[in-house]
This record gives C-alpha cells, structure tokens and sequence, in this order.
C-alpha cells in the first residue's frame, strides 16, 4: 500500500475525513499517511458493504484512492458510526487507547456539508443516503486534506476501527485500519 489518511468503508471515507483531526499538527509542515494495513473487520460476516482493491497513494496533503464499493444491501438512513482508535509508537509497541467516537445519523452530517458531500463524487455513481445496492468503484481520485491541518496530531502508529451501525444498532460495515503517520515520506 502507499501513503495516506485514515480510509473505511460505506462513509468512512467522509467520516474519515470528518474525524480527520487525528492527522495533521497546526501549523505543522505536511504529514505524510502510510497505510500499513486496510481490511474488512475479521468478525464481520454478512456486511451490508465491502470494499475491495483499496490503493491509495499519498502526497503531502493529498492522496490519491482507488477502491470498489460492493454494497449487497440497501444501506437507508440513520446510520450511525463507533469508531475506536488506539495510539501506538511507530514500532507498533505501547499501544493505548486513544479514542472512541460515536456519531449519530452520519447521512445529515454530511448531507448538510458541502466539502464532506463532495468526497461521495470521487465514486462512480455518486455515494448516496440511502446507499442502493450495487458497485461503486473510485478511481485514481485525488482527495485533497490541508484542511485538516488545524487539527492536532503527533506522530505515531495509528489502529482503527470503524463500525457502522442500523437504527436497530446492528453493525452493517465493519473496517480495520492501521496507519504511520510521519513528518517524512
């Protein structure tokens, strides 16, 4: 894999970017996102959504995404998000909790947002709420981040996990994420 932000599934993508303050320092020169790991949670069996042939490639404040969406199930609004995020030193050891983030009705957050709504265009056809059945494929999107620079963030070995959950609280999409995230390439 390259370098990158966080990335996820469904609207992770969005949330990502939402929830982005875990990657820039104010006033700090660009950071650099190496992905290590990106997969599809392990005890997830029957997600409404999986994404596949993830690439991303990194510049300094910028990346560049490739992925297939495959969404089995129609996903309808609300939707809500649990994302869990432990720290690491950037030898993967002293790992710590870090945070742990709940977002109610993810669709009107990035509904009544026009710089989060523009990220569901780098898909072909367009994410949506409700998200339809079907593929929904990014490719080579370039997705530009300065805007999280007012955002604190150190250096370190990031874990992540989102979850995305029905009005019934019944996960839908589950996606794991490992990230180095460095002041160099």
């Amino acid at each position: 894999m390259g370098v990158c932000i966080m990335l996820s599934g469904t609207y992770g993508l969005l949330i990502t970017i939402a929830f982005g303050q875990i990657a820039f320092a104010p006033g700090a020169n660009a950071k650099f996102y190496n992905v290590v790991t990106y997969d599809n949670c392990k005890h997830m069996e029957n997600s409404a959504a999986r994404l596949s042939m993830v690439k991303v490639f990194g510049k300094p404040d910028a990346i560049e995404l490739s992925a297939t969406l495959d969404v089995v199930r129609e996903i309808e609004p609300p939707v809500h998000l649990q994302l869990y995020v432990k720290r690491c030193n950037l030898q993967k050891e002293a790992c710590e909790t870090y945070e742990h983030i709940s977002m109610e009705d993810v669709c009107s957050k990035i509904e009544s947002n026009p710089i989060l709504h523009k990220y569901m265009d780098i898909f072909t056809p367009p994410l949506s709420c409700p998200l339809k059945k079907g593929r929904y494929v990014a490719e080579k999107s370039e997705l530009k981040l300065q805007m999280l620079q007012m955002f604190p963030i150190e250096n370190a070995f990031w874990q992540m996990e989102f979850r995305f959950l029905d009005k019934h609280n019944q996960t839908m999409q589950c996606d794991f994420v490992e990230i180095a995230v460095t002041d160099k390439q």
